[in-house]
């Protein structure tokens, strides 16, 4: 961001910042937003392993679309179901991919044993 600093009509107010509702935004989307999220993405990595979290990464756009279908009423465009569709379908593969490497390793842990 810093480097678009000097292509757009910026001057840096410090006096922004003694405003209350201002200073709020700051330390919610700080502490409340980035902290907080950081921390609980930590803990679901470590409760359900990366590769599953990391689906739920991949799910946020699709999620996204469908909370702001159902709770604003927009209307979903073609192109946003086209994405959702393409979504899903990345994810669907590479799921199936997966699980037949872990099956393959299954497979081959119980010829030995």
């Amino acid at each position: 961001m810093m480097a678009a600093l000097f292509l757009f009509d910026f001057e840096l107010e410090l006096n922004r910042f003694t405003n209350p509702v201002s200073l709020f935004n700051i330390l919610f989307l700080g502490l409340g937003t980035s902290a907080l999220c950081f921390i609980t993405w930590n803990y679901a990595v470590k409760m359900l392993g990366t590769i599953k979290s990391s689906i739920y990464i991949y799910a946020v756009p699709v999620i996204t679309v469908l909370t702001s279908i159902i709770v604003l009423h927009e209307q979903i465009t073609y192109l946003a179901a086209f994405g959702i569709v393409l979504t899903l379908s990345g994810l669907f593969i590479s799921e199936k991919k997966l699980s037949s490497k872990k099956a393959e390793k299954n497979k081959s842990l119980t010829k030995f044993n």
